[in-house]
């Protein structure tokens, strides 16, 4: 894979990202970024991953003291993550875990250059003083992602969470000044970083290894199950919505395959109630923690993707599913009309109004069952091989780099 001019010596890239470990889309754009740019050569680069959660073990806790006093907020390397853990101060006040470190400040001022990977841009706060040139890299905006997870928590952890948003958002917009260049993954992302006063801002959407991800040998399958992977007990992807749709299906359908609900957690009780009040118990299979090589199994035997989420900055799952071959029917999302042209590679169903919704989605599903699916599971594929592959995708985020470090 070529990129360009190789560079006379190697670049150093922190990449500085959340999550490692626990799954979704930042930690698989974090693996894909990282691999990606040490595959290609002229790049040496080291995971740092920050505090994310409000129990982390290396940070100094309100509610322990006995972490109050904790000399270092640095852990030790991760060999399992292959990063670098760092805690913060003050852990469950949200904003803090956006605050600079001393520590990591003085770690990462020996790099070229410093990536950012994040699912909201608040993250970058913590490096913007550091010294050398930041990118950040970022799917979406923490009051967008946070919108539909609101609605399931009672009212006096809303008001937390609202209050800790609100101060988390601040930092969001100054850290879109305060980088050197930031790269989003779709239409609706890039306006709004532009209104936030960014000029340096390119549309540039993390890939996926299309010869990794790759149909079957024995073509798309008719017969296959339906696919969906995500983390299982996030509500933002909404697999009440894809059960009620699933529901329809089996009742215009009666030869419909299973649904497969895959990925890391567990599905949440409200989701597991549901499946048994509509009689789907035998029907929908779960499938928890699947390795990326039981992954690849999962996609090839599938016949078509569903996702059903009130938002998604672009979809690795869905360009995984492209990559393998599948049709793809979501819900509108930014991320989906990124990914997904409409009646060619697969469909977008309109979220509201939401009564309407299941019996449009399983309307779709039922379509390309029938009558789509292989022009579709080939369409998909190429889409993804023209647009999405890592050799396009990567060489967007190195010439942002070129551009900083020429």
């Amino acid at each position: 894979m070529s990129t360009g001019s190789q560079p006379t010596r190697l670049r150093r890239i922190a990449l500085v990202t959340q999550g490692l470990g626990l799954g979704g889309g930042v930690p698989t754009v974090a693996r894909w970024l990282h691999d990606g740019l040490e595959s290609i050569g002229g790049y040496t680069v080291d995971l740092h991953n920050l505090a994310a959660s409000s129990r982390d073990m290396h940070s100094r806790r309100i509610v322990r003291p006995d972490t109050w006093f904790r000399k270092s907020l640095r852990s030790p390397f991760d060999e399992h993550l292959g990063a670098q853990h760092w805690g913060a101060n003050l852990v469950e006040f949200e904003p803090m875990r956006y605050r600079p470190r001393a520590e990591l400040v003085r770690a990462l001022r020996g790099y070229d250059l410093i990536q950012v990977v994040a699912g909201g841009a608040a993250l970058a706060s913590a490096v913007t003083t550091t010294g050398p040139p930041v990118v950040l890299q970022v799917a979406t905006t923490l009051s967008w992602e946070r919108q539909s997870r609101r609605a399931a928590t009672s009212a006096g952890i809303a008001m937390w969470q609202d209050a800790m948003t609100a101060v988390a958002s601040r930092s969001e917009l100054r850290a879109l000044r305060d980088v050197n260049a930031v790269l989003v993954e779709n239409d609706v992302m890039l306006s709004f970083v532009v209104d936030a006063g960014q000029s340096n801002v390119v549309k540039a959407p993390p890939g996926v290894d299309t010869e990794w991800f790759c149909p079957s040998v024995a073509g798309w399958n008719r017969r296959g199950y339906l696919l969906s992977v995500c983390r299982l007990s996030d509500r933002r992807k909404r697999l009440d919505k894809l059960i009620r749709a699933y529901r329809e299906l089996t009742r215009i359908d009666a030869g419909a395959p299973k649904l497969v609900l895959a990925g890391r957690g567990e599905l949440s009780s409200e989701v597991r109630r549901l499946i048994g009040s509509a009689g789907l118990g035998s029907s929908v299979v779960i499938r928890q923690d699947v390795g990326r090589d039981e992954l690849i199994e999962l996609y090839q035997g599938a016949s078509v993707y569903v996702q059903t989420s009130d938002e998604e900055g672009l979809g690795m799952s869905v360009l995984e599913a492209m990559a393998s071959g599948l049709p793809v029917v979501a819900s509108d999302t930014a991320g989906a009309r990124e990914c997904v042209v409409q009646g060619v590679t697969g469909w977008i169903v309109q979220q509201y109004p939401e009564q309407a919704f299941a019996g449009a989605f399983a309307g779709r599903v039922s379509d390309t069952l029938a009558y789509f699916g292989p022009a579709m599971a080939a369409s998909a594929r190429e889409r993804c091989k023209d647009v999405f592959s890592t050799n396009v995708t990567l060489a967007r985020f190195t010439a942002a780099y070129d551009g900083l470090l020429a």
